[in-house]
C-alpha cells in the first residue's frame, strides 16, 4: 500500500483554488470594500447552486447524500422569507423590498452543501481569515475613519454599532482559531492573539456598548465548553486572563468608562421625564413594540408596519418626537423588528436562524476531528454574540450584515460536520494520515 503524499496545508488543485481564496478573504472584504460581503456572499450561492446541479466529472464533487445537517439548514433558512411572504399575503400588502434582506439568509444552505464536500486541505484557508479581518477592522479605524458624529468612529459605509460589534466577535473568533487545524507556529499565534486585540480596540473606538453585553456571556460559555478535561489550573488562570483584559480595557479607555457611565445617567434621566437619551429612546421603543406585539400577536402589522406607526404613536403621547423620527429607521431590537412586522410567525422564523444552526453547533461540540470541534465551538460563539448584539440594534436591518451573519455560519457549519459525510469522513481519515 502506497504511503500517502504529505501535502502543505495551502495546497489546493485549480477547482479548489477559488472557494480557498473566498474562505480566507471573505470576512475582510466585507470590511473593506461597500457591499462586498453581499456580493460575494450571493455569488458564493449562486456557483455553488450551479455545482450542485452540475455533472460530478464536471465539479470534483461527490453526489450528494442529504442529511439531517443540510435538511435543517435549507428549512431554516427559508423561514424567514415564508415569513415576510405569509404576513403580506395576510395583510393584502406584500412589499418587495421587505424580501431582500431575508432572502439573503437562504443563500447559506447551498453554499453549505458545497463545503461539506471538499477537501479539509480546502477548508484550512479558513484559519486566519477571521484574525486577518479583526485586524482589518483596527486598520480601517486607524488609517481612514469616518466620523459619524460625537467622535463615534467607524468605517466610510457601516455605521459605529455595527462595525464595533463585527469587529468584537472576529477578535473572538480570531482567538478561538489558535491551533484550530494545526498546532500553530509561533508568528500565526501572534497573528491571531493580536486579532483579539485588535477587534476588542476597535470596538471600544466605537463606542458600541450594546456589544459589550455579549463580552461575560460568550467568554463564561467559552471557558464552560473549553474547561471540560482541563487541570485546575487551567480553569483558574484562564478566567483570570479573561478578567484581566476586560479591566484593563476599560481602565484605560476613557470611551470604555465613558460609555458606560452614560448607562446610568440616561436612566436617571428617563426616570426624571427626558426621555430622549439613547437609553430613553430606545426604551419607548420597546415599549411601543409590546403594545404592537399584544394587539396583533399573530401576523404583525405587515412589512415596515413598525415604521408606519410612529406618526400615530407620536401623536397619542407615547413616543416623543425624537424617538419616532428614530423608529422609522428601527426598532432597535431585532425580535421586536419581526414581531411587530410579522406576528408571532416572524419571531419564530427568527429564532430558527439563531437556534437551528445552534443546535447544530452544539451537537458538534464533540465531532470526530479537532478542526470540526474548534468550528462547532465558533459558531456557536458567534450565533450567542450576534443574538446578543440583536438586543439593542437591528442586526439584520443592513443587507451586508445578514449576508455577513449567513456565509459565516455557512462556512462555520462546513468545517463543524464535513467530517459527518461519507466524503468527508473519507478525505479527513487520509489528512490524518498524511501527517503520520
Amino acid at each position: 500500500m502506497s504511503t500517502p503524499t504529505k501535502q502543505s496545508f495551502l495546497s489546493v488543485n485549480s477547482r479548489s483554488l477559488l472557494p480557498a481564496l473566498f474562505l480566507l478573504a471573505y470576512p475582510s472584504a466585507t470590511l473593506l470594500f461597500h457591499g462586498a460581503g453581499s456580493a460575494l456572499s450571493i455569488a458564493a450561492a449562486l456557483i455553488s447552486l450551479a455545482l450542485l446541479a452540475s455533472p460530478k466529472a464536471w465539479t470534483g464533487l461527490p453526489s450528494i447524500q442529504w442529511d439531517s445537517v443540510d435538511v435543517a439548514l435549507w428549512i431554516a433558512t427559508a423561514c424567514p422569507v415564508v415569513a415576510v411572504l405569509i404576513s403580506g399575503a395576510w395583510h393584502g400588502t406584500v412589499v418587495a423590498s421587505t424580501f431582500d434582506s431575508p432572502s439573503r439568509f437562504f443563500a447559506a444552505a447551498p453554499l453549505v452543501l458545497v463545503l461539506r464536500r471538499s477537501l479539509p486541505r480546502t477548508l484550512e484557508w479558513t484559519d486566519l481569515s477571521f484574525a486577518l479581518a479583526a485586524l482589518v477592522s483596527l486598520g480601517i479605524l486607524l488609517i481612514v475613519p469616518r466620523d459619524w458624529g460625537f467622535g463615534r468612529l467607524s468605517s466610510q459605509f457601516l455605521n459605529p454599532i455595527h462595525f464595533g460589534d463585527v469587529a468584537l466577535v472576529l477578535g473572538v473568533l480570531s482567538i478561538l482559531s489558535l491551533n484550530w487545524w494545526r498546532k500553530d507556529r509561533l508568528f500565526v499565534r501572534m497573528i491571531k492573539v493580536g486579532g483579539l486585540f485588535a477587534g476588542l480596540a476597535a470596538s471600544l473606538i466605537t463606542g458600541s456598548r450594546g456589544g459589550w453585553v455579549a463580552i461575560p456571556v460568550v467568554a463564561a460559555m467559552i471557558l464552560y465548553v473549553r474547561s471540560r478535561g482541563k487541570s485546575r489550573k487551567w480553569k483558574v488562570l484562564l478566567p483570570l486572563a479573561i478578567v484581566a483584559i476586560l479591566a484593563g480595557a476599560y481602565a484605560f479607555s476613557p470611551t470604555a468608562r465613558n460609555r458606560v457611565g452614560d448607562v446610568s445617567s440616561d436612566f436617571v434621566k428617563y426616570t426624571h421625564g427626558d426621555k430622549d437619551t439613547p437609553l430613553g429612546i430606545r426604551l419607548q421603543l420597546y415599549e411601543a413594540a409590546a403594545r404592537i406585539v399584544e394587539s396583533h400577536p399573530l401576523l404583525g402589522l405587515g412589512s415596515d408596519g413598525f415604521r408606519n406607526s410612529m406618526q400615530a404613536f407620536a401623536n397619542s403621547g407615547m413616543l416623543t418626537p425624537a424617538a419616532a423620527q428614530l423608529g422609522r429607521g428601527e426598532a432597535h431590537n431585532q425580535m421586536f423588528a419581526y414581531m411587530t412586522d410579522y406576528g408571532i410567525v416572524g419571531g419564530l422564523a427568527l429564532l430558527a436562524i439563531y437556534v437551528v444552526p445552534g443546535v447544530i453547533f452544539w451537537r458538534r461540540l464533540s465531532a470526530p476531528v479537532d478542526a470540526g470541534r474548534r468550528a462547532a465551538l465558533m459558531g456557536l460563539t458567534f450565533i450567542v454574540a450576534f443574538w446578543i448584539f440583536g438586543l439593542t440594534v437591528e442586526t439584520f436591518d443592513l443587507k451586508m450584515t445578514v449576508s455577513f451573519y449567513t456565509t459565516v455560519i455557512a462556512i462555520l457549519a462546513a468545517v463543524a460536520t464535513y467530517a459527518d459525510t461519507k466524503a468527508g469522513s473519507e478525505a479527513a481519515r487520509a489528512a490524518r494520515d498524511s501527517r503520520q
